[in-house]
């Protein structure tokens, strides 16, 4: 059953309105160009119609050219060594991690990554072993009927 609805057609997205508006604004075809000129002379300091007087660079702007021109650089961790037993319990993988962090080792937000790892890694482990029992109890249900 299928019913003959007919569907509003959607409005134009921020993106095609803002455009539109810098396209009008800016009286050309090419209005998307010249506003992004607009907007570095602007974030240099520098004004279209005033050349001797071009007034101060605008670096929250500069900025935000910047950074759609190329994004900030994100922080990376510093490698780190340490006596590490992967075959350990948990908790004394743990504490391992924390014997670390004590004698300067690693760095404590480190420290306190590897202990989510390891808590993570509990997690998953717990998951798999609850799948695995319940397919055991499920084939063992099946074998019962």
């Amino acid at each position: 059953m299928s019913t003959n609805k007919t569907v509003p057609p959607r409005g134009k997205g921020k993106k095609t309105l803002m455009l539109d508006a810098i396209r009008a604004e800016m009286d050309c075809e090419d209005g998307e160009h010249e506003f992004l000129r607009e907007v570095v002379r602007i974030g240099l300091g520098r004004a279209i119609n005033d050349k001797e007087d071009p007034g101060d660079p605008n670096p929250t702007l500069l900025n935000m050219v910047l950074s759609r021109i190329e994004p900030p650089l994100k922080s990376e961790s510093a490698l780190v060594e340490f006596e590490f037993d992967s075959k350990l319990n948990s908790h004394e993988q743990a504490t391992q991690v924390l014997d670390a962090i004590a004698k300067g080792i690693i760095p404590p937000d480190i420290g306190q990554m590897f202990v989510t790892s390891i808590a993570s890694m509990l997690k998953i482990q717990e998951i798999t072993d609850i799948d695995e029992r319940l397919k055991i109890m499920e084939s063992q249900l099946d074998e019962d009927k």
